[in-house]
């Protein structure tokens, strides 16, 4: 009796090694695509923003704050979301990258005031420049844009 358990452990175990063989072999050969890669992960873009703001008359406006905005449904509520990138420096000019993945359809850029003088201003994605030199797979590739904005005074103000 002893001996026909001995043996039947060991059929189980050279039985259980088989059977994991032919399996790890079949999900292995199920994984192989040659038709296709498959790659896993998020796409991402690069932006680049840069140029002057003015006023109507021409004068630079510095301290002018740059930021990204993108609007999203939160059940019955829509939310704003706004990540602040940069800021106008003594001339007007400002350099901002933001770090997104891909442009939102309803995201853009706003450019407002110290003090709420001036109105903002917002760009969307059909006001950027074409992204260029995407890998084809998950680099959609670079858009630089050069964006000199004027800001109007608020009226009444």
């Amino acid at each position: 009796m002893l001996n026909t358990q001995y043996m039947k452990k060991h059929f189980f175990r050279f039985l259980n090694t088989i059977l994991a063989l032919v399996l790890s072999l079949i999900g292995y050969e199920s994984c192989k695509n040659e038709e296709e890669e498959v790659e896993y992960g998020t796409p991402t873009a690069e932006y680049i923003f840069q140029g002057k703001v003015t006023d109507t008359k021409g004068n630079a406006l510095p301290n002018v704050k740059v930021s990204y905005v993108h609007k999203y449904t939160d059940g019955d509520q829509i939310s704003t979301h706004e990540d602040s990138l940069t800021s106008t420096d003594a001339d007007g000019k400002y350099v901002a990258k933001p770090r997104v993945t891909y442009w939102e359809n309803n995201a853009g850029l706003r450019f407002s005031s110290e003090n709420d003088v001036y109105k903002d201003t917002f760009l969307t994605q059909s006001d950027l420049a074409p992204k260029k030199g995407g890998n084809g797979r998950w680099f959609d590739g670079r858009s630089e844009n050069t964006l000199d904005i004027t800001l109007d005074i608020h009226a009444g103000k």
